[in-house]
């Protein structure tokens, strides 16, 4: 199915984007990364009359990091977050659980934000919102307010949100000097909605355990916090005594979860799950914190686990930077359709689009660039991923007009890449498609153009995986073939054919030099 028609607004500034909700009230939903909203919008779960986009907001997008706490803008993509050194020197938690966060090409769109205002308890991110006592700062009519997040999250995809107000940030708190942290899931897939899981938070204090808490992900209704302090307090890790709080541990939080029974997993399996993992994560969390303050660069925090301290107003040079900033993904005016303007292949093209048009449906029907296959259309298989801006994302969930000024790259312009050579067929192949051609990592061929546009940006950025590293880079594509073992094969033998090819461009540039 695709998304029901609405009106599709571009504000540039915070103010703008709380007028439209202001203005369009229950009829209005924030698209950010949109990897949560548009599966529903597809489905035709959710159909909102109005689409409010945040991506030409200038301002939203930084990680601000502080002794108390690491705020995170709502255009932040989880990707970005698990790139940033700061953040994970401040709080290492916050890679530890957003690289469970579905799969790369997710991650490269998705909004930590986004994933927290969408108030799902299956989501990782609420989690540690929860466990790091943050907070959620929003704007409305009104003015600006802030959340504790203790307050924020009022039942499953329910938050104490009003209609008109956006949130603009998160910020998760520091946690006491000396304290490890670990996030631990478990999923029938790397990458898909987890059965149950856990993010724990231990503090030595002269060796000791001072304090312990624990939050869960899919066996609570809401995320929340258990403080295990009482199972291992005074405790020493890796005594005898450790043992037995670990034991202790296991049964609050058996005693603690109410999870439910779905088409994955009894609920009581969901209850045995969450306390084994939380036995496991406890240990590993001690291990983290031991690691020496120079593993880690940037300031660090003392006290107890931070309560909600105070607004926090931008700093005027990140203000007039935030003004300075031209934004990316400029769209048409707000209405129900607009002109698209973007680079496809190295392409410029424009098209008069409606505004649901999935950047999928644009580049095979608007632009006849079929090559891009469509599958399930919730972002799960994996077909339609395209590269954007050199990174895998899901076409099927993204807009057209939201992909206003940026560069794609769809499998038909693989075979323009610097290191392609023409086949003895004629045509050209880039390393990737060579590879999957000599190693018949393709049989029907529908999920193939998917594979090698992921595939090649992989490359880009770990140009010598393992066979380990190659099966989940390939984790988020499925192959209803069962054609694995060999598209594995395609990725490591690409990944020799692309060191061959470099060694020959340097050859020929040096008897270039020396002619």
């Amino acid at each position: 199915m695709k998304p029901a028609p609405f009106v599709h607004h571009a504000p540039r500034t915070v103010e703008e984007a709380v007028a439209v909700l202001a203005e369009v009230g229950h009829d209005g939903k924030v698209l950010a990364g949109g990897q949560s909203l548009i599966p529903l919008l597809n489905m035709r779960l959710a159909s909102p009359a109005h689409l409010v986009d945040l991506n030409r907001v200038a301002g939203l997008d930084a990680i601000a990091v502080t002794h108390e706490f690491v705020r995170v803008g709502a255009l932040v993509r989880h990707a970005g977050l698990e790139r940033s050194r700061e953040a994970y020197a401040a709080l290492p938690l916050l890679r530890q659980a957003v690289t469970n966060v579905a799969h790369p090409a997710i991650r490269n769109r998705g909004t930590t934000v986004g994933s927290i205002a969408h108030a799902d308890a299956a989501g990782e991110m609420p989690a540690i919102l929860a466990l790091t006592c943050g907070t959620v700062e929003v704007v409305g009519p009104a003015g600006p307010r802030e959340i504790a997040c203790a307050d924020f999250f009022l039942g499953p995809l329910e938050t104490c949100l009003d209609p008109e107000e956006l949130v603009v940030a998160v910020r998760f708190g520091r946690l006491p000097a000396g304290t490890g942290t670990a996030f631990t899931e478990s999923a029938r897939r790397h990458g898909d909605y987890a059965i149950a899981g856990v993010g724990v938070g231990v503090t030595l204090t002269d060796g000791v355990v001072s304090q312990a808490r624990a939050s869960f992900v899919s066996v609570t209704a809401v995320p929340s916090v258990l403080d295990l302090t009482s199972a291992l307090a005074g405790v020493e890790p890796g005594s005898d005594a450790w043992e037995r709080g670990l034991d202790a541990a296991a049964e609050a939080v058996h005693a603690y979860v109410d999870p439910e029974d779905d088409i994955h997993a009894s609920a009581d399996y969901r209850r045995m799950l969450a306390a084994e993992l939380t036995r496991r994560a406890l240990p590993r969390a001690v291990e983290h914190g031991t690691q020496s303050a120079e593993d880690r660069s940037g300031p660090t925090s003392s006290g107890h686990f931070p309560p909600s301290n105070g607004h926090f107003p931008p700093s005027s040079e990140h203000l007039d930077s935030a003004r300075a900033q031209q934004s990316a993904h400029a769209t048409g005016e707000g209405g129900e359709g607009g002109e698209v303007t973007v680079t496809v292949n190295g392409i410029r093209h424009s098209a008069v689009v409606p505004a649901r048009r999935l950047l999928s449906d644009f580049l095979r029907h608007d632009l006849e660039l079929t090559g891009t296959h469509v599958g399930c259309e919730h972002g799960v298989c994996g077909a339609c991923t395209v590269l954007v801006d050199g990174r895998p994302m899901r076409s099927c969930l993204m807009f057209a007009v939201t992909a206003q000024d940026h560069e794609i790259t769809t499998v038909e312009g693989l075979c323009d890449a610097r290191d392609a050579r023409r086949a003895p067929t004629g045509e050209s192949m880039n390393p990737v498609q060579q590879a999957f051609a000599e190693c018949h990592g393709l049989q029907c061929g529908f999920c193939t153009p998917g594979f090698l546009t992921t595939i090649t940006a992989y490359l880009d950025e770990h140009p010598h995986p393992t066979s380990e590293q190659a099966r989940e880079a390939i984790s988020g594509n499925l192959c209803r073939c069962t054609g694995y073992q060999n598209i594995v094969k395609s990725v490591l033998r690409a990944a020799e054919i692309r060191a061959e090819r470099a060694t020959e461009r340097v050859t020929e540039t040096a008897a270039g030099e020396g002619a």
